[in-house]
């Protein structure tokens, strides 16, 4: 149980700061286009936006109840642990494949615009 446990701490160590910091990262990305860049961004994307769906889901329902000062009811009144695991879970994974298929959809909407509408900022010319 404590070899599973430093290995859940380190996986967080390691994938918490690019999550967190991902939207970022992808603007200053979008200032200077690289194909790989946009690789990185098309497939590491949907795992930050999962993250940060996941947080918000709960900070904002929590954040409402500890304005009433009743933070400490907010688990029990929402169905206990398992469900409000559950409900997290949920929002985290619509969050994931929400955003690819967003990604996917985008990509299909301009899959004809040619590379030479654009200009070295990547920005659409019309």
């Amino acid at each position: 149980m404590i070899e599973w446990l430093k290995e859940m701490l380190l996986l967080n160590i390691l994938l918490m700061p690019p999550m967190v910091s991902f939207p970022a990262i992808c603007l200053t990305l979008a200032a200077h286009p690289d194909p790989l860049a946009a690789q990185i961004c098309f497939w590491f994307g949907p795992l930050s936006a999962g993250f940060w769906v996941l947080v918000y889901s709960q900070w904002s329902s929590a954040m409402r109840w500890q304005r009433m000062d009743r933070l400490h009811d907010w688990r029990r009144d929402h169905g206990g642990l398992l469900i409000t695991v559950t409900k997290a879970t949920a929002w985290m994974f619509l969050g994931l494949f929400g955003s690819f298929l967003c990604e996917i959809a985008f990509l299909i909407a301009f899959r004809r615009v040619p590379y030479a509408m654009f200009d070295g900022t990547a920005r659409l010319r019309l």
